[in-house]
């Protein structure tokens, strides 16, 4: 996962909107990638970590308020130190899926509108294994309602507000009354990657199938300096 790189006019921060830190928390490696699956869908995957949640707190800042919620205790979140909110960390295939099977992807076209993970639960319906992304907050929660906004700037590099609700499913609670938003400067698409069980051919093939403008994308070796072959494609940079 890339470490961030930030200036002092921005600090890629997340906010989880009314717990103790009303300045945010530092995001210190963010991901944004692609790939397809064996059916012809594509995704795109999110993948972000915060610096300690206390990592600018004064020594005597925390509270000692037992009638606190979790939400609002700094020494709870103390307790589970930084977060995690990824589609793809624990090794489960999430992310949000922005194709249709009887159209081409145009990449460009899609980083233009809002992207949604539609994935906010009924009344009538929670299951975990439905929501886009997982999130360790305060022990492992959940997250779902996403809405990911891009803004393109310079030399192919975007700004991304992505927002949020959460649940604190770890002590209980189902309902998804938190929020957060997320505000992330300069971040790169990471390109797409595909099964490893497709030859190099049979990727070339399907991408070209599914992704509009295929010429404007190439292969590139994930590791150059190894015997063994893995591609993944990415967008040229022209």
């Amino acid at each position: 996962m890339k470490k961030l790189k930030s200036n002092m006019e921005s600090v890629s921060k997340i906010y989880f909107i009314d717990n103790p830190y009303p300045n945010g928390h530092k995001i210190e490696e963010f991901s944004w990638s692609g790939r397809i699956d064996e059916y012809g869908f594509i995704w795109f995957d999110f993948h972000l970590k915060t610096e300690n949640y206390y990592a600018n707190d004064d020594e005597n800042s925390e509270d000692d308020d037992e009638e606190l919620s979790d939400w609002d205790s700094k020494i709870v979140w103390g307790n589970y130190h930084a977060c995690t909110l990824s589609s793809n960390y624990w090794g489960e295939q999430r992310g949000i899926r922005i194709n249709k099977l009887d159209e081409k992807l145009d990449f460009d076209a899609v980083v233009k509108k809002d992207l949604f993970s539609n994935d906010l639960p009924s009344d009538q319906h929670f299951d975990d294994d439905d929501l886009a992304f997982n999130i360790y907050l305060l022990g492992h929660d959940s997250c779902a309602g996403h809405q990911i906004r891009f803004s393109k700037t310079e030399n192919h590099q975007y700004d991304i507000i992505w927002t949020g609700k959460i649940a604190l499913t770890y002590s209980g609670d189902d309902e998804f009354s938190h929020e957060f938003k997320a505000e992330i400067f300069n971040a790169e698409f990471e390109g797409f990657h595909y099964p490893k069980t497709w030859s190099l051919e049979k990727a070339a093939e399907m991408f070209k199938a599914k992704l509009a403008n295929f010429e404007d994308y190439e292969f590139v070796d994930l590791n150059p300096k190894s015997n063994k072959r893995e591609y993944k494609l990415d967008k040229l940079k022209h």
